[in-house]
């Protein structure tokens, strides 16, 4: 640590040697008709600003470094907009004006890039939740909150665990960042769902395809990148106190959700801390029974419905986070904490199996303004992860736990940002990863080990008339120290099964290249080419036994063959898509290729474990492609009624045996209409919508995995804002599975045993307030 607050001294004092110079933004916000917009929401993203226009519709910022930005404006009911600025005055001004709108897209893309630019020059296929989407989406977990976006679908462990899957690829294969902070909670496992908080967060951005340009190792189906509220700062002498209040209600496992946010804002200084629970009971699906399919294609089951045994869920949340902000950029340190009890549902209704999750993390970041052509950005994190996995609630009680893995992880990232000139732009970054991970449960699974991982990559962006080109490199080493490991004794205390010390180094280049075509202001063509790749995990490696979270015994690679010798998936990826917004229509297509070679995947054999009863799985590589197609449509025929559809398609091929691969998503459509006026007496932005879930059959699969039916969800929300002197208070209320369909999703752990969750009805409150 010591090391660390030195190094940011040094930044901190070059900078300030650079004699930047630092001024104030303002301007006013409007309507077609002139009149002025109150309450928009506008960040200047790449400092992470962002505050409020009053009644006036007027904003200001003070003490903005001189430089490059984009000021993002946004309000519900009106179409958001992105302004590229060049700040070099003692102060600049930038009205600007909004046209009513229900039709919501993004319009800013920080993921592909590091920085933040114009949707329309990205050569990613991309898709945000907005801040507002986030209240109104918002569910059980990370993974069913975005689980209607194209191209991304949730494994489900129950209704507290969603594993994001985005282009039919999922675990280690899919990236979370969380403000810039690669989340590594051990993802390899079925049942292992990111742990991350989804309060105090601006929005979320999911880019499909791969990712190792910038984020290395993994991210080869792509990147959920969740962004935070930034700090606020007064500015002025007069001090800011401010923060959001959050309930929430879910009726299937009365669920029950609230989180707290506080902040204070001083002229350079800013600071927040925010606390949130969220605790369920067992999860109710609909009463009767269901048919499902089985191996043998002539026999079918019977699975009864009612309410699952010991599928509760308890959560603990918090953070705080504290900023300096001055001429040369920005500091700010956090620390962030998780923790999660599940428990996990059994078809033995007697069985209490569970599962005790805790994360912590501390994060020190900064953003250096060295010139007006050149930022240094830094990240470094340290996180302590610790998964304890119990047969029985005795074994919790007694902290005994069956298997019990502690990981911790550091990383540390700096990025040279460059604006060589106004159309040309880029990174050149380093980054470092060191993990260690300590198996000390009464199972190991896997080894005692150690990795070390660096990377280095450059990135440039060139606009000219109606083309963005853009093209980048990486080139990625891994070393692996797997540790002298006991992973078994007898009854005497012998030894019966060890491993032993073992280096792997791995390494690879990726790398990608991408063009975006605009032949108006209203249609984007894009395509984007990509070689992506990814390390085997060590679970990958040395899994060896029963794993009680995913109801199996699993085998990995070496555990299979001692004397095999690795290698990495690597992966070539090609987009095609584009993106239309006309005044009252917005579209996008993308269609893509991705085709993965030596790709790693937990393969059924048809065995049944003597000693556990369990089905046996084999981790195999084999050669694999994924292509599909990701659509969305939103029309606006009159000016209170929005008419969607999106979904997407996935096909998977395991070359090897030419057949479909295990979990591959059926296909989806959600149809949906909403009617949303401006205001209807005190309530603001009242809004009625609908919308069907239709998930297709799935008869595409691996031939040791079962078929499943498709289904229909229809679900129903209304809500609206009620405007007080200080605030704008949000009501969203909504019905899940309204019609109470019994069904089971080919992405359920449970889909043998256990029908999906049965009608909902949720209530979400939102209170902002500033003093």
């Amino acid at each position: 640590m010591f090391r660390v607050i030195i190094i940011y001294i040094l930044l901190y004092s070059t900078c300030m040697l650079a004699e930047n110079k630092s001024g104030q933004i303002n301007g006013k916000i409007t309507d077609l008709d002139n009149k002025p917009i109150s309450g928009v929401y506008v960040s200047i993203n790449e400092p992470g600003i962002s505050g409020y226009s009053d009644r006036e519709g007027m904003y200001k910022f003070d003490g903005v470094p001189y430089g490059h930005y984009h000021i993002t404006f946004s309000k519900t009911g009106y179409v958001s907009k992105t302004l590229s600025v060049e700040i070099n005055n003692d102060e600049s001004s930038f009205d600007t004006f909004l046209e009513k709108s229900l039709i919501e897209t993004a319009t800013i893309d920080v993921t592909s890039s590091f920085e933040a630019q114009d949707i329309s020059q990205s050569t990613f296929s991309l898709s945000t939740l907005n801040l507002k989407s986030l209240i109104q989406e918002r569910s059980h977990n990370l993974g069913s909150t975005i689980e209607n976006i194209p191209g991304v679908n949730t494994i489900t462990t129950g209704i507290g665990l969603g594993k994001p899957v985005i282009r039919g690829l999922s675990s280690n294969s899919v990236l979370v960042v969380h403000d810039g902070v690669k989340q590594e909670s051990q993802q390899w496992g079925d049942e292992h769902a990111p742990e991350v908080s989804l309060y105090d967060l601006d929005r979320i951005e999911i880019l499909r395809g791969p990712a190792s340009l910038l984020y290395g190792s993994e991210g080869i189906g792509g990147v959920i990148n969740i962004i935070s509220k930034p700090l606020q700062f007064s500015g002025t002498d007069k001090n800011i106190v401010y923060g959001d209040v959050d309930l929430g209600g879910f009726s299937v496992n009365k669920e029950g959700t609230g989180n707290v946010m506080l902040g204070l804002g001083l002229k350079n200084i800013g600071m927040k801390g925010h606390i949130g629970i969220r605790n369920s009971g067992n999860v109710k699906t609909p009463d009767g029974t269901l048919l499902v399919n089985t191996l043998n294609t002539s026999i079918k089951d019977t699975i009864q419905g009612g309410t699952l045994s010991n599928s509760g869920i308890n959560e603990i949340e918090g953070g705080v986070t504290l900023g300096y902000r001055g001429s040369f950029g920005y500091i700010d340190a956090g620390f962030e904490t998780f923790n999660r009890e599940i428990q996990m549902h059994d078809p033995d209704p007697l069985a209490t199996g569970n599962q005790k999750l805790n994360t912590n993390q501390f994060e020190v970041s900064g953003n250096f303004q060295l010139s007006k052509k050149f930022h240094l950005e830094t990240i470094l994190s340290y996180q302590i992860h610790n998964r304890k996995e119990y047969e029985t609630t005795a074994d919790k009680e007694m902290d005994s736990p069956n298997l019990f893995w502690k990981l911790t992880n550091f990383q540390g990232d700096i990025r040279l940002h460059n604006d060589f000139k106004k159309d040309l732009s880029g990174t050149f970054g380093l980054s470092v990863t060191n993990m260690v991970n300590k198996s000390l449960g009464i199972e190991k699974l896997i080894p005692n080990f150690n990795s070390t991982s660096f990377g280095v990559y450059g990135f440039e962006k060139y606009n000219i008339n109606k083309f963005t080109f853009s093209a980048g490199l990486r080139y990625d080493f891994k070393k692996d120290n797997i540790e002298y490991t006991i992973m078994d004794k007898d009854s005497l205390g012998n030894i019966t099964k060890q491993i032993n010390p073992r280096s792997i180094n791995l390494s690879a280049f990726s790398g990608s290249f991408g063009i975006v075509y605009r032949p108006n202001d209203m249609i984007d063509l894009f395509s984007n080419v990509g070689r992506g790749w990814r390390a085997p995990s060590e679970f990958e490696l040395y899994v060896d036994g029963v794993h009680e979270g995913t109801g199996r015994v699993e085998r990995g690679i070496i555990t299979q063959s001692p004397d095999a010798s690795p290698v990495p998936e690597s992966s070539l990826n090609l987009d095609l898509g584009i993106r239309t917004r006309f005044k009252n229509i917005y579209a996008e297509i993308s269609l893509f290729n991705n085709v993965v070679n030596d790709f790693i995947y937990p393969s059924p054999t048809n065995e049944i474990d003597p000693d556990s009863g369990l089905p046996i799985y084999n981790v195999k590589q084999d050669r694999s492609t994924f292509r599909g197609i990701e659509y969305s449509f939103q029309y606006q025929p009159i000016s209170y009624l929005l008419l969607s559809i999106n979904g997407d398609y996935v096909f998977t091929n395991n070359q090897a045996t030419n057949s479909p691969l295990p979990f591959t998503p059926p296909m989806k459509n959600i149809i949906g209409i909403k009617f949303q006026k401006q205001n209807i007496g005190p309530f603001y932005n009242p809004y009625l919508k609908m919308s069907v879930r239709i998930v297709s059959p799935q008869n595409d699969v691996d031939p040791l995995e079962t078929t499943t039916a498709g289904y229909a969800l229809l679900s129903i929300g209304l809500g609206m804002d009620l405007i007080f002197p200080k605030t704008i208070a949000s009501f969203d209320f909504n019905v899940d599975n309204a019609g109470d369909v019994k069904y089971v999703d080919h992405l359920s752990r449970y889909k043998m045993y256990a029908l999906n969750p049965g009608r909902s009805f949720n209530l979400k409150i939102t209170v902002p307030f500033r003093l």
